[in-house]
């Protein structure tokens, strides 16, 4: 089913600390994709991949245009036909900032920048970015892979329903209303796995990105939990679901890496699909 979120972006400071904290609380293993070295064989920055959703990339000396500013670098979507998706963009006057070229598929992704509603969304058709790295070794798309994994991503926004309307323009997404528990006044979400919240609130103090959450869907969600407190990162905010479990968020983590854990089994209520 497309559209549907397939990975995010995360701008780094220190790659090798980062994956190490995320193998740490999660077992989350990552891998430089073979390509990056291809089409760049002498840049310094970095990117890892992984089966949960996570795309960490830290600048190198050169620098990376696309990456500065809010550390959330894109929130991918994988949709139909990415070049549909460019036209209607380009249309609504949001021109590419990034054009990445996948060889093995043979096709374009297109990366937009912040004059889109301050977030940095990519297009790519479904597909096509796992047929690149199946070509170097085995890969789950990340509605296939076990969890834990990225259940969904949080976002803020002044106007929720303005960038709805512009992601489903755009992009095909629908969205319904959710209640934000306290994240703010009001929440918009889709089966496409992305949450719109409308703030203010307290529980977004001190979080400077667009990026309020990723959502971990984890099946020991209690443990996980601990590993985080012992990892020195306190719970913010704790809900009981109704579906069964505990959700917890953490606010920023490891290089402000925004966090909430919830449990597989409320994979739907946290959509507001239930």
């Amino acid at each position: 089913m497309v559209p549907k979120f397939c990975r995010m972006a995360w701008r780094v400071e220190d790659m090798d600390a980062f994956t190490q904290r995320m193998h740490d609380l999660f077992g989350f293993t990552f891998f430089a994709p073979g390509l990056i070295a291809q089409v760049y064989p002498d840049a310094t920055f970095k990117v890892r991949f992984g089966q949960h959703g996570i795309e960490p990339i830290q600048p190198g000396v050169e620098g990376l245009p696309f990456a500065e500013g809010d550390p959330l670098i894109e929130i991918a979507v994988d949709v139909a036909d990415a070049d549909s998706v460019l036209a209607r963009m380009k249309a609504a006057g949001h021109e590419p900032i990034a054009v990445s070229y996948l060889p093995v598929p043979a096709v374009n992704e297109y990366l937009f920048g912040r004059d889109f509603h301050g977030i940095q969304f990519l297009a790519c058709t479904e597909g096509v970015n796992e047929a690149q790295i199946r070509s170097e070794l085995p890969f789950d798309a990340l509605d296939d892979a076990a969890p834990p994994k990225i259940g969904c991503v949080t976002v803020v926004s002044p106007d929720i329903d303005a960038l709805a309307a512009s992601l489903g323009a755009c992009y095909d997404m629908e969205f319904h209303p959710f209640d934000p528990v306290g994240f703010g006044k009001r929440g918009l979400s889709g089966a496409h796995r992305v949450r719109l919240i409308e703030g203010p609130s307290p529980l977004l103090d001190g979080i400077a990105s667009a990026l309020v959450s990723v959502d971990i869907m984890h099946p020991d969600v209690e443990a996980a939990r601990a590993k985080l407190e012992a990892a020195g990162y306190p719970v913010r905010y704790s809900r009981t679901m109704a579906s069964g479990g505990n959700a917890y968020f953490f606010g920023p983590t490891e290089q402000g890496f925004p966090l909430s854990i919830y449990p597989v089994e409320a994979d739907a209520e946290m959509l507001g699909l239930a």
